[in-house]
């Protein structure tokens, strides 16, 4: 089987990798970039000081276990210690987030906090079910909404809580308050960084393939067989793999699909220097820092020297680099909820097309984390012969399946 595989990206690698081991296929990718990668790539600055724009550890947080042994096959791991916070005013000290009663005690509003909190157990009742401030005002309180959520959600969502539905803060699992806090990372499995950054996983996983970079691809037209327009030329295949947009591939038909999502600015350290996060109460610096007030553009920082060298890298004078997100809505990195129906419009066309096969985090417009990507191209891969000889509603089905939901 000659299948073309359009992105080079994670996703696009890990399911060109899965068709030639587990069925064979001769495997052509197209990359519009120059090399591989994607939003997984480690970048640099000028100075030579590495840094990531998209994921920044490899953990298992919603997708396979699996995942960490099949990147282990091509690049060493290295265990990370990794604390989040969050600085909920600009002038108060940081706290574990998800937060906890014991750290939100020692803030300025922390016995208004408290007596909501107890109402709330004292209540009983289950968190309200109206909307999203319903559901937070009534398991977390509303102080803590107003301070953690709120700004937040207007700043990065361009939504009011009344707005989103309370399922949002059930998926999430927003009313998670724990006693004493855990400044770790969730996630199910310890969070590792292959030194030397991600570069090298492509420069593996890829190893032996037609992999085509500066090529971009124009269109994707499915008859007796795909056919993948590209500015090289066109190129026949018997499936066709795109991690493309899927309002794009499908010619924006239905509008196009909206994101959120962020730019960076980078800031490069060196030399000795306090972490510019702080520490945690047990002396590990923070990697990841939330700011969700509205007076801040900044949504999160992060500290690449705690990724990249260890806890320790502020006392060994490590450079390092120190990235801002900041909101910008022409980034396309996350799906919004209230797109499901349009969403499913684009499904319902695609599986028309049975030769063509859209995946990753544009292709099927969800959020990805790396071992909920690995596990999307497993599934498809599981499925693919049962995919390829269905009709369309069976693949739509499958389609589904193979995108998953947020538990996975």
């Amino acid at each position: 089987m000659r299948v073309v595989v359009v992105g080079a990206g994670f996703a696009g690698a890990c399911a060109a990798w899965m068709l030639r081991e587990r069925a064979g296929a001769q495997v052509t990718l197209l990359e519009r970039g120059p090399s591989p990668g994607g939003m997984l790539r480690t970048l640099a600055t000028p100075g030579g000081v590495a840094y990531e724009y998209g994921p920044r550890v490899v953990s298992v947080f919603r997708g396979s276990p699996d995942a960490i042994p099949f990147i282990r096959g091509f690049v060493a791991l290295e265990e990370r210690t990794i604390y989040q916070g969050t600085r909920l005013m600009p002038d108060w000290p940081v706290v574990p987030f998800p937060v906890d009663r014991a750290s939100l005690a020692r803030l300025p509003c922390g016995e208004a906090i408290e007596r909501e909190l107890a109402a709330i157990r004292e209540g009983g009742g289950a968190p309200g079910e109206r909307h999203l401030r319903d559901y937070l005002e009534t398991s977390v309180g509303p102080t803590l909404t107003r301070l953690a959520f709120e700004g937040f959600n207007r700043k990065f969502w361009g939504r009011r809580l009344e707005d989103m539905p309370a399922d949002w803060g059930r998926l999430r699992r927003l009313e998670r308050i724990a006693t004493t806090g855990d400044y770790r990372l969730p996630s199910v499995a310890p969070h590792y960084y292959p030194p030397g950054g991600f570069n090298p996983l492509f420069d593996r996983m890829l190893d032996g393939f037609d992999l085509r970079c500066g090529v971009t691809v124009a269109g994707v037209g499915d008859e007796s067989r795909p056919i993948v327009s590209t500015d090289a030329g066109d190129i026949e295949a018997d499936l066709v793999v795109t991690t493309a947009p899927i309002d794009a591939l499908c010619g924006y038909r239905h509008g196009r699909l909206e994101w959120r999502g962020y730019r960076v600015e980078i800031e490069e350290r060196s030399g000795a220097q306090s972490p510019p996060l702080g520490r945690a109460p047990d002396g590990v610096p923070f990697a990841w820092l939330y700011t969700p007030w509205e007076g801040t553009p900044v949504c999160r920082t992060t500290d690449f020297g705690v990724i990249h060298h260890g806890p320790d890298a502020p006392q060994r004078g490590v450079p390092s680099v120190v990235l801002r997100e900041i909101v910008d809505d022409a980034v396309p990195m996350y799906p919004v909820w209230w797109e499901d129906a349009k969403l499913l419009r684009y499904l319902e066309d695609v599986v028309r097309l049975p030769s063509v096969v859209p995946i990753g985090r544009l292709g099927l417009y969800k959020y990805t984390t790396m071992d909920s990507t690995y596990a999307m191209a497993r599934r498809l891969v599981d499925v693919l012969d049962e995919y390829l000889a269905a009709g369309a509603r069976r693949r739509l089905e499958l389609l589904r399946d193979v995108r998953g939901d947020w538990g996975n």
